[in-house]
């Protein structure tokens, strides 16, 4: 682990980052007590060798998702939309292939994520024409159900791309021109982009992934975005990391722009910070909640309650955060898709800036039952994972096959550490993400495996 401490010079630790995490590049912003940090380090494009520097903008993937909300809950200001009116009231052209569940979802539950829509939906429109985000709704038809609608959490992309949608049918203009005249110009966000097309105007990072196993080289991937379709969702958008200061800092300031004006109401970024419900437990020391848009955590040590989301690309990983508590945020952007150096920046990040310790801790120390465990053993599978639990010397085990990440497999060891929650260990030892198997409440027998903020309905 780096020894600079970021406040003290920022530079200095991103020069350490890319030695340690063997990234191509990394940029980094901060805003603590009025003041803000920035640096930059690497290359931003490996065949080129252009370097990285704090005017490269980047992809950022789902963070964008707070921004599309951002369009949404503008509406609810002017009395346009109203959060639990069905989804379908205004996007008449919705349906996916649960007839009742079409009916029924409403506007919150898009933006919360408890439609229940299996939303790791990623068709080729690559060399499509015309408006591609009303043509992705219209292929949302046959999209099943993961769960009964508003009854639990499952991260749904599917559901941002259809809020999107519903932006251009209500503004009358597309999200592309939504985003630039209702976030990036009111905002300031000068380096921001959300049409493609515009990369050309600066200097852009291009993203990185593993030469097929061999997770230390780097190569440039065959596509730049994911689905254009999905846009809202956070496939085309590019920008600085200050850009997302600028945006977490109207935040932060209750919905005011740098120069003061009101951009979004107060209600309403209260709103998107607010819980909305609770999600499966997977840490050991915070509560995950989900709010409108924003993910929160709330960190049992302090009670510091800290509100962002992440991104991942093709190639590119993105974190913001924000610690209302402190006045503070930061943003992290990597052009090389390695999600532990992510987490590790992010975590220290959290450390200097807000004196949040984000690490978890070792599982306890729990006697083994086999039998017990017998009941988590299966195949659990979902658009973006297929995962199967077996049993192993030590108990339990897991072989996960990313479907969309461009990661090779990945094979874990579990080890409990409350209720349904398990710690995961890679085969080097290496601590992963915990995960946590959801239960049908009539029978007490695993339905789900909930891992990264996904649920993998067992088949």
């Amino acid at each position: 682990m780096s020894t600079y401490d970021p406040l003290e010079d920022l530079q200095a630790y991103a020069n350490s980052v890319i030695r340690e995490q063997r990234i191509p590049a990394v940029s980094l912003a901060i805003w603590k007590d009025g003041k803000l940090h920035q640096a930059a380090a690497g290359v931003a494009n490996l065949v080129t060798g252009a370097p990285a520097t704090t005017d490269s903008i980047f992809q950022i993937g789902s963070i964008t998702k707070v921004m599309t909300t951002c369009l949404i809950m503008q509406l609810v200001d002017e009395g346009k939309v109203d959060l639990d009116t069905p989804v379908k009231h205004y996007v008449r052209d919705f349906r996916i292939a649960d007839a009742r569940a079409t009916r029924t979802i409403t506007v919150r539950q898009l933006l919360n994520h408890t439609n229940g829509i299996a939303g790791d939906f990623f068709p080729d429109d690559h060399g499509d024409e015309g408006n591609l985000l009303a043509r992705y709704v219209d292929r949302c038809n046959l999209l099943p159900l993961v769960h009964p609608v508003g009854a639990l959490y499952s991260y749904s992309n599917s559901a941002f791309a259809i809020a999107g949608r519903l932006v251009e049918i209500v503004r009358g203009m597309s999200w592309y021109q939504a985003m630039h005249d209702f976030i990036y110009t009111p905002l300031g966000m000068t380096h921001a982009i959300a049409d493609p097309k515009d990369v050309l105007r600066f200097s852009t990072a291009m993203g990185h992934v593993f030469d097929g196993t061999n997770t230390e080289h780097w190569v440039l991937p065959e596509r730049v975005y994911l689905t254009m379709g999905m846009a809202p969702v956070g496939t085309t958008p590019n920008m600085r990391a200050v850009d997302l200061i600028t945006f977490a800092r109207a935040h932060l300031d209750g919905g005011l722009s740098a120069s003061g004006q009101r951009w979004l109401s107060q209600s309403s970024v209260e709103a998107m910070q607010r819980p909305q419900l609770e999600l499966p437990k997977t840490s050991q020391i915070a509560h995950k909640q989900a709010g409108l848009g924003w993910a929160l955590s709330q960190y049992t040590s302090n009670g510091t309650t800290v509100v962002g989301h992440a991104g991942a690309t093709i190639g590119f990983l993105a974190m913001l955060q924000l610690v209302p508590a402190h006045n503070a945020a930061f943003a992290v952007q990597l052009n090389g898709f390695r999600p532990a150096a992510l987490e590790a920046i992010t975590n220290a990040l959290l450390q200097s800036v807000a004196g949040v310790d984000a690490q978890e801790p070792p599982p306890p120390s729990i006697p083994v039952n086999p039998v017990a465990l017998q009941r988590y053993i299966g195949h659990y599978e979902s658009f973006d994972a297929a995962i199967d639990v077996a049993s192993g010397n030590d108990g339990l085990t897991a072989h996960i096959v990313y479907k969309i990440d461009p990661l090779p497999p990945l094979d874990l060891t579990l080890k409990p550490v409350e209720g349904n929650c398990f710690a995961t260990y890679l085969p080097n030892g290496d601590r992963g993400r915990n995960l946590a198997f959801v239960a049908d409440e009539s029978t007490g027998n695993p339905q789900y495996l909930f891992y990264g903020t996904r649920l993998n309905t067992r088949c």
